[in-house]
């Protein structure tokens, strides 16, 4: 009996031992695109049932939380449904939280960049105004892919009138959006314009100048509306009407400090260049220019985002590749965004497997911080890892892709000349006078001909073309001269390999 109460006794004053448990998260991804649902493989060792919370903290510091109802076999992946819409790029932090144990997981979202610029800063009324949007981030399928808008705005953020706003699927790195400046002068003012591109929940504002030739009125134009400390400022001074020899022109900073430039007019288009007047100020800037009679006046602002310039370590160079794989004879796009304008040169070279490097490039005065290179591979390629470099300043990045398989048919084949009945065609097809199967016999023609040569080409079972209206601008052009033979075979090569038109 003693011996009884000693165990039971004994029993109460001896703790029990508890096992705990250990929870494992890892990311789906060492880096989530800007688009990406975050997926976690969440493993708990002795779960026993019951709810896993979790509470993440996004990058702008606003938090989003939950549960896991329960975990079959111990494990689960995790899924925060978000997209590129939601702006919250950069790092996550994600706590776990089961039976008074935690885990953090730290989790980075890829940025999502854009960059939109147009081929000229000012237009005349004859003149075809492009103006070529790039991102980091697409989708190859078309029915998938987010769309992005352009509207074109006067100087006082008013739409132009009877110019429609522009969608387009974002289906590939690079969209360019061609129209016409004819068109805009119909029914609007000359003056200050832009064009504001908007991309998921990112938008990018592009100045430009239209003018009339038929007009007297004097437009003053700059390169950007906003300037940080230390940029250079370009002024565009486009003068329809010649009359006197030389103008003048005045840039006051808000404390009423001047600069002042003669400027010789040897074009209806003159562009001046100013360095160090945004050094030390900020606030808006008056421009004046003189010219005779004639006056005109517009504004800029400078903002305090940083009181110098970018040092090295926070200066980054991105290449993105439209592949990974290429085969001899094929395009490699390369989407160079750099994180800030520094200097105006950028070199970029190629080394092929064996470490030869092939002549430097080096694009001199270039505007925008993203722009796309496009390189043809050569037939004779070597077969292997090839690295593009690029350097910017000091900075040097490089990105790697391979060359294998057979030649693909090279872009830099010249074509044929594309027959004079096949133009005719066009015109007619554009005033409606022929069919859409009309317009598709002479495209048949031309590829059976190879005059369009179309790699890999799969027939299509359909029995009646398909072509979109807006594909009429693009044979308008061309029909009208304003595009070439090449430029055209390239756009209707995209259509078909695209299954955007049928034949």
């Amino acid at each position: 009996m003693n011996i009884l109460f000693f165990l039971i006794f004994f029993s109460f004053i001896i703790p029990q031992i508890a096992y705990g448990s250990e929870i494992s998260a890892i990311p789906e991804k060492a880096i989530f695109g800007p688009n990406d649902w975050i997926k976690i493989f969440l493993n708990i060792d002795g779960y026993s049932g019951g709810e896993v919370n979790w509470n993440a903290t996004q990058p702008d510091g606003s938090t989003v939380s939950g549960s896991i109802a329960s975990l079959q076999a111990s494990k689960t992946t995790h899924t925060i449904i978000r997209n590129a819409f939601d702006n919250q790029f950069g790092h996550w932090n994600i706590e776990y939280q089961y039976n008074n144990v935690t885990k953090l997981v730290d989790v980075e979202v890829e940025s999502l960049i854009i960059s939109a610029t147009t081929d000229k800063l000012s237009y005349g009324p004859n003149d075809i105004a492009t103006v070529q949007f790039s991102t980091n981030y697409y989708d190859p399928n078309s029915a998938k892919a987010e769309s992005l808008s352009i509207k074109i705005l006067d100087d006082k953020g008013t739409p132009a009138k009877l110019v429609e706003d522009v969608e387009i699927k974002v289906s590939q790195p690079n969209v360019a959006l061609r129209f016409s400046i004819h068109d805009l002068l119909k029914y609007n003012a000359p003056g200050n314009y832009h064009a504001v591109v908007n991309y998921y929940n990112v938008a990018t504002d592009v100045p430009f100048v239209v003018y009339d030739t038929s007009s007297k009125t004097i437009f003053l134009g700059s390169d950007k509306n906003l300037y940080d400390l230390g940029d250079s400022v370009e002024i565009d001074i486009v003068i329809p009407d010649l009359s006197a020899s030389s103008g003048v022109l005045t840039i006051t900073s808000p404390s009423g400090k001047v600069n002042t430039k003669t400027i010789s007019t040897v074009s209806s288009l003159n562009r001046v260049h100013f360095d160090g007047i945004t050094s030390s100020e900020i606030g808006t800037y008056a421009v004046r220019f003189v010219y005779g009679d004639n006056i005109a006046t517009k504004t800029f602002d400078v903002l305090i985002e940083s009181l110098a310039k970018p040092t090295l370590s926070e200066f980054d160079i991105d290449i993105f590749l439209d592949k990974s794989q290429y085969r001899p004879g094929e395009t490699v796009n390369a989407t160079i965004i750099t994180s800030k304008l520094m200097e105006q040169n950028i070199v970029y070279w190629f080394e092929d497997p064996s470490g030869n490097n092939s002549e430097q490039i080096s694009l001199v005065d270039y505007a925008s911080n993203a722009f796309t290179i496009p390189h043809i591979l050569e037939i004779n390629s070597l077969q292997g890892p090839w690295k593009i470099h690029v350097k910017y300043g000091t900075v040097e990045s490089f990105a790697v892709f391979g060359i294998s398989g057979e030649p693909a048919f090279s872009e830099k084949t010249p074509i044929d000349v594309i027959p004079d009945w096949i133009r005719n065609n066009a015109h007619w097809w554009i005033e409606e006078q022929i069919t859409d199967d009309d317009f598709a016999t002479g495209l048949e023609f031309m590829i059976k001909e190879k005059i369009i040569v179309i790699p890999n080409l799969v027939p299509s079972d359909s029995s009646e073309a398909q072509i979109p209206d807006w594909v009429k601008n693009t044979t308008r052009w061309w029909a009208d001269g304003l595009i070439s033979d090449q430029e055209f075979a390239n756009g209707i090569k995209f259509l078909v390999i695209s299954h955007i038109i049928q034949v």
